[in-house]
């Protein structure tokens, strides 16, 4: 990331060697390693060891599982979600040193994987399981039933209740549990959601994975085992349950201005779907408020009523609320944006920006929605503190922290200054503004100013740990971790700018690749930047993980920004890899003497080591269009919180603007042909340039 109006490097540069390991531990418990030897003089500090499922990292005696194995001392370090633990050298050691040790813990039966955890510098019991064999199967569950079980006491979850008939005969085998499987639409198959209920009842409350309005299905097999529990066997499943659980109706969404006069008595909205309704029958009542707190109202079971008795040189402001028999859900206000500053946002509506205020006409982000920021911590600032929640601090080394201590509570930024050369960046306050500054009348506003906004401290004055990355990701999204408190406020956006300097590549089982994946089973949308080195987007991590967005730089005239990473050609794949699709990133070297000099504006603080005034100011790079892009995906799923990762994707995809016809980005575009028949056309920055107002209204047209 570059900042200030002189490009000047700030010292995060995040490293990843290629080199780390994966060791599989086969069933006689014999771990193979592999290693690139190229990365062999990378310093690592530390090993994150993948538990077998059912072990518990930490024993009786407070000891850490399989460290004992090791010569090389190791101390216990910390969960990190997904059944994986830290665990630190005491000094930084070499690839081949680090190599070695993580060889002897490998040898442990109770590890299933190790990973070398390199530094991102800145310049359980084992419980046997039966055996399927010997016993025959029992028959089936009949009479199966799926029943709407929706609460007052839990107004904003769909639930049901599926109940259903014992077999009659077991096969000889004894009763153990039942297996109960859901359609998972995105999976297009059938998913086991209780692996066994190691029950007798035959009833079980269902709340996860379902949506209100959304028909749920199921299926339910029996398990039985034989008395010394040594086998066991599971039936075939069920016949199908089907039901249509209910629940509170989402927000309407205006379609007709949000602010309106007697000369313009018409409101309309976007019409809803069954899920929009919450599965069942929706009135609508329109309010329109004067300043003078005046009203008018109308009321329709249809998409639109006109108001009457709306008073001449007033202006209202206009609000429709649904309600269904299980409660209300009302449009968000769409007020005019007053921030004093916002002239100097030429990427909000300028001509290669976002369109954000015809965006803003639509949605401006609902309070309900959180973006994860994984960065330097925040500090206060009166264009922030609205939006922000509670956050945490991952950091788990205390000479990396500058608070004195590991993980806790305290998401602040204490600053993150080098000396008297390096003065502190606040990044993390800068990527903030950018996503969700407030529409307050005071200096800026974000790209979804109503969201929440969720700090997660990962990086310190030395840089950030692959672990504690991959364990932020896991706490920000709901994951739990041991040693600290679960998230209550789990994000539905999560933002990366980080980007490292050298080749890196995040493999399929790396403890962040772990955390994207879990990502989208949560239907979490990561989102990360491209990195700043003008070079192979492929080599920077986090970036290059699978399932994430990834985000390069355009500057105000369209054109990749000089500094941004880009794709490259894949020859096997035939396209280009790397940069999924940019945003405004800033680039001073064409914006001098344009808007705000071609940089992004955003909340600051003026505090050269720790935290001074809040203020705002320009930087540029990739750590800028990444929390574009994921304010622009906050106010997707604020109009539509149960689309998938996937559609968030296509519809970003499908609806990203040009670049400079002139520029490099359009000239190296090429046409490919996708599996589905479908032509994806995109080149070295991507796609095209994300387009706000676009993609809201293509959320709308959802489930029409």
């Amino acid at each position: 990331m570059k900042r200030g109006t002189k490009i000047t490097a700030i010292a995060l540069v995040l490293l990843l060697a290629l080199g780390y390991l994966t060791a599989l531990v086969s069933s006689v418990g014999t771990a193979t390693v592999s290693s690139d030897p190229a990365y062999k003089d990378e310093p690592v500090v530390g090993l994150v060891i993948k538990y077998r499922a059912g072990v518990v990292p930490v024993d009786v005696f407070g000891k850490q599982v399989s460290l004992n194995l090791a010569k090389e001392k190791l101390i216990p370090g910390v969960d990190i979600g997904l059944g994986m633990h830290s665990a630190k050298f005491e000094t930084q050691l070499t690839e081949v040193e680090a190599l070695e040790v993580a060889n002897q813990v490998a040898k442990s039966p109770s590890v299933e994987a190790v990973y070398l955890d390199h530094f991102l510098t800145k310049a359980r019991y084992n419980l046997s399981t039966p055996k399927l064999a010997v016993l025959k199967a029992s028959p089936a569950p009949t009479k199966v039933v799926a029943k709407d079980s929706w609460s007052a006491s839990f107004p904003d979850k769909a639930r049901v209740t599926l109940s259903w008939t014992a077999p009659q005969k077991l096969s000889g085998g004894l009763l153990w549990g039942y297996r109960i499987s859901r359609y998972d639409k995105v999976l297009e198959k059938y998913v086991v959601i209780v692996s066994n209920t190691k029950s007798r009842a035959t009833s079980r409350l269902i709340s996860t994975g379902l949506i209100a309005g959304e028909e749920a299905r199921f299926k339910v097999a029996t398990i039985t085992k034989t008395s010394n529990s040594k086998y066991m066997a599971i039936s075939k499943d069920s016949l199908v349950a089907k039901t249509i659980p209910t629940g509170l109706p989402n927000a309407p969404i205006l379609q007709s201005a949000g602010n309106i006069t007697s000369a313009n008595t018409l409101v309309s909205w976007v019409t809803q779907s069954l899920v929009d309704r919450g599965g069942l029958p929706v009135t609508y009542t329109v309010t329109a408020t004067a300043p003078d707190s005046s009203e008018a109202n109308c009321s329709s079971s249809g998409v639109s009523c006109n108001l009457s008795g709306l008073e001449a040189a007033k202006r209202y402001q206009v609000v429709v609320t649904a309600t269904n028999k299980r409660g209300s859900a009302s449009s968000l206000p769409v007020t005019d944006t007053l921030d004093p500053m916002i002239d100097q946002q030429w990427y909000l509506d300028g001509e290669y920006g976002i369109n954000a205020s015809e965006a803003w006409k639509v949605a401006k982000g609902s309070p309900s929605i959180v973006v994860a920021v994984l960065d330097t911590g925040i500090t206060s600032h009166p264009d922030l503190d609205a939006n922000m929640l509670a956050g945490y601090d991952m950091i788990t080394d205390p000479s990396n922290s500058r608070d004195g201590n590991g993980r806790d509570a305290d998401a602040s930024d204490p600053g993150d200054f080098v000396g008297t050369t390096t003065p502190s960046s606040w990044h993390g306050t800068h990527v903030a503004g950018i996503v969700a500054a407030e529409s307050n009348e005071i200096g800026i506003s974000g790209i979804a100013p109503n969201v929440k906004i969720l700090p997660v401290r990962v990086l310190g004055i030395k840089g950030g740990s692959e672990s504690d990355i991959a364990a932020g990701i896991n706490w920000a999204m709901g994951v739990k971790i041991n040693g600290i408190p679960l998230n209550p406020k789990p994000a539905k956006v999560i933002n990366l700018s980080i980007g490292s300097s050298s080749f890196s590549t995040c493999y399929s089982n790396s403890p962040t690749q772990l955390a994207i994946d879990e990502s989208k089973r949560r239907n979490v949308t990561i989102v990360t930047s491209a990195g700043n080195d003008n070079k192979f987007a492929t080599s920077s991590y986090p970036g290059n993980c699978y399932g994430n967005i990834t985000i390069g730089a355009t500057g105000i005239t369209g054109d990749r920004s000089y500094f941004s990473n880009y794709g490259g050609y894949s020859r096997t794949q035939e396209i280009f890899i790397g940069v999924d699709i940019s945003a405004p990133g800033g680039d001073d070297r064409v914006g001098i003497n344009k808007t705000a000099d071609g940089l992004i504006w955003s909340t600051i603080n003026d505090g050269k080591t720790t935290p001074g005034r809040a203020t705002y100011g320009g930087e540029q790079g990739t750590s800028m269009a990444s929390p574009i892009a994921a304010g622009v995906v906050a106010l997707m799923y604020s109009i539509r919180p149960s689309i998938t990762v996937d559609q968030v994707w296509d519809i970003l995809s499908g609806t990203a603007s040009s670049f400079n016809p002139d520029s490099d980005c359009e000239y190296q575009m090429v046409d490919t042909e996708m599996n589905d028949g479908s032509i994806l056309t995109t080149g070295e920055c991507g796609i095209g340039i994300i387009d706000a107002e676009a993609a809201v209204l293509a959320v709308q047209k959802l489930n029409k």
